[in-house]
């Protein structure tokens, strides 16, 4: 199955965006990611703004089995899924799944009208002043060998070499990533 998640952070933002992204690829091995974006709050009262990105992977899990994952993802960076107010407040991480798709298709993204997902959705067309460049890995997920890598204004694949521990961001236009992105997906599933 093919997922888009929608990611967003407003405390400490670089740091939990790019810690997350890197454990997205740990545990699924390869993700597009839309460049990452700085926007306005939206739909809670904060002063913070907050980087927001849409990741695409690829997995044999159920939805209701990735957004457990999901959840246990967001308490390890902090946010206190129990608080009845949780949607109101500032947040270390939040991702949803935004689409379930058994063949990619870009046109499902045009369906949500969320500000901060339609702004990664244009950054795609058009390079956004917003952009923010983010560091993904750090050296407690085992990729210090390599060290941080950068994540520009451009959409990228990120690839975890599991048997090295190494992380690669490869940024390109959104076909080639989609072909680099199935092509990894295809030697996995022969490697499986």
């Amino acid at each position: 199955m093919i997922y888009c998640l929608s990611l967003g952070s407003n405390i400490a933002p670089q740091e939990h965006i790019g810690r997350a992204l890197a454990q997205l690829c740990q545990q699924f091995h390869a993700a597009i990611v839309y460049p990452v974006l700085r926007t306005s709050p939206c739909a809670i009262e904060s002063e913070r703004s907050f980087l927001n990105t849409i990741a695409v992977i690829d997995s044999d899990w159920t939805p209701e089995q990735l957004k457990q994952w999901l959840n246990q993802l967001e308490e390890a960076h902090g946010r206190n899924r129990a608080d009845p107010e949780r949607s109101h407040k500032d947040r270390t991480l939040d991702i949803d799944i935004l689409t379930t798709q058994k063949q990619l298709s870009w046109l499902k993204a045009s369906e949500f009208t969320e500000p901060y997902v339609q702004a990664s959705i244009h950054a795609l067309q058009t390079p956004s002043p917003q952009s923010v460049i983010v560091q993904v890995g750090d050296s407690s997920l085992g990729d210090s060998s390599l060290g941080k890598c950068s994540l520009g204004n451009r959409p990228a694949t990120i690839y975890t070499n599991h048997s090295s521990g190494h992380i690669f961001v490869v940024e390109d236009t959104l076909d080639g990533l989609l072909q680099c992105f199935k092509t990894t997906l295809n030697r996995q599933q022969r490697l499986a």
